[in-house]
Formats: structure tokens, sequence, C-alpha cells
């Protein structure tokens, strides 16, 4: 799946939204390939990966450019009510801690990954 950024902050009364203000962060037109998805207390939030951090952002700051997902994402409802699409590798215990410590082990999974995702 892929998206470009519309949008680089959101503002909806009455609910809490992460990240909802990613101007520092996200230019517009820019394209993503998205990694996962999540859904939580009524908010969708894509996995993104910007070069060097996986993080999440409101679907609301894109429009789908490639509605194609891929046929590596697992689905996990959490005991939070919370659902995620992601691909088997972030499920890992560890895993996204270890990525975002910039951990050799972890980079090159992702790296692995993206080949695959990417095609």
């Amino acid at each position: 799946m892929k998206i470009v950024c519309i949008k680089t902050s959101i503002d909806i009364p009455n609910r809490r939204i992460m990240n909802s203000d990613l101007h520092e962060y996200l230019i517009i037109g820019t394209l993503f390939q998205v990694y996962g998805i999540r859904f939580d207390k009524g908010v969708t939030y894509y996995h993104l990966f910007n070069g060097q951090h996986l993080f999440e952002a409101p679907i609301e700051l894109f429009d789908i450019v490639d509605d194609r997902v891929s046929n590596d994402w697992k689905v996990k409802v959490w005991s939070n009510e919370e659902v995620s699409l992601w691909p088997d590798l972030f499920y890992n215990e560890g895993f996204l801690e270890g990525f975002s410590e910039r951990n050799i082990k972890e980079r090159q999974m992702f790296e692995d990954l993206r080949m695959v995702i990417e095609v």
C-alpha cells in the first residue's frame, strides 16, 4: 500500500489522536510505503518508515495512491480492543523496540522485509 501526504496536522475536537501534528516531520506530496495499520479507539494509524524511523501517523494526513496491501500482513486483536494489521516481524517480541534503538539485527530484518513489501 502506498500513500501520499496531503496535510501535516489535524485537529478533531473531543478525540485524542496520537501524532496529530507532524508538520516538523512530514512534507505535503511525499509518498510513503505503508508497513502496517493499527486501529485504536476509533482512530486508524499507518506505520511508515522515513528512512531512519518507523512511526505512526493518523490516516487523515494521507490519500491512498495504491491500495494493494502486503500478503505478509497478519491481523491481531489485542486485549485492549486495539487491532493491528502488521507483518509477522512486527509481532516478534522486542523487534519494534530493538529497531527504535537501532540494533543491527532488527535493522537488517527490516531491510529484508522492505525488499519483500516494496516489490
